[in-house]
């Protein structure tokens, strides 16, 4: 991507971004009051969306503590029921980490704040606009959904 498309670009997703930012964080912070969950926590429930069960030593790496300051965090979402641990089938001393469905419920309504959000900017544009920005978010839906594959196969 050439230089300028990036910095018009980044600036398009910017100004979407602000634009949706007030509703979205409004309701994400009273939907993380709600359930009494830090950043920190949320981040790990939407890392474990994916349904792919890690080892405290995965998650770890990838949030950046310490495994034993993992191992605290995730013991705070099993007591609230919100990861489970299940036995590693290869591996009977290692345990793995999935997200509970109470956890699920909890990220698709943050997920669905977020994405009514940036439907009400929608709102204003032709149906001609809307239609090319629903075909963009297809193709983008469609890209991500190609880079989580590639990273679960890591």
């Amino acid at each position: 991507m050439k230089a300028d498309d990036r910095r018009a670009l980044r600036e398009s997703i910017r100004v979407t971004r602000m634009a949706t930012a007030r509703d979205f964080l409004i309701g994400a912070i009273s939907s993380l009051d709600e359930a009494e969950l830090t950043l920190l926590q949320l981040g790990v429930l939407l890392l474990l969306d994916d349904g792919v069960p890690r080892t405290l030593k995965e998650l770890a790496e990838v949030i950046g503590r310490s495994p034993s300051a993992t191992s605290r965090l995730v013991d705070q979402l099993v007591r609230r029921k919100l990861l489970v641990r299940e036995e590693d089938p290869e591996d009977r001393r290692a345990r793995r980490v999935t997200r509970s469905p109470r956890a699920a419920r909890l990220v698709a309504e943050l997920l669905d704040r977020r994405t009514d959000a940036q439907i009400s900017v929608m709102a204003s544009l032709s149906d001609e606009e809307r239609a090319l920005v629903m075909r963009a978010f297809a193709i983008l839906g469609e890209a991500a959904q190609r880079m989580t594959k590639k990273e679960v196969r890591r």
